[in-house]
């Protein structure tokens, strides 16, 4: 589950993408695809600047984001959404 950066959780969309998220572990696996069935191919850390241009749900409603860098998705439960930093 996601959280927004005023501190509330969710599984809807209820921010406008692109926008700039924060990795709340060291890093997080990237995934060629939006599901932990996918190969990781990576991971992406929050001195990154990760940005969020598409979300999709995966098996098990667990929402992904798919980086703007082109790397690949990333599972949106250990992330802030930073609602209105657009990049």
């Amino acid at each position: 589950m996601w959280k927004t950066k005023n501190g509330e959780t969710g599984s809807g969309l209820a921010f406008a993408l692109p926008c700039k998220v924060k990795i709340c572990a060291d890093s997080v696996k990237v995934y060629t695809g939006a599901g932990y069935e996918y190969v990781t191919v990576g991971s992406v850390s929050d001195a990154d600047n990760p940005v969020i241009t598409e979300v999709k749900k995966g098996k098990n409603d667990i929402l992904w984001g798919n980086l703007k860098s082109g790397a690949g998705w990333i599972p949106l439960k250990d992330i802030v959404i930073n609602e209105g930093e657009k990049r």
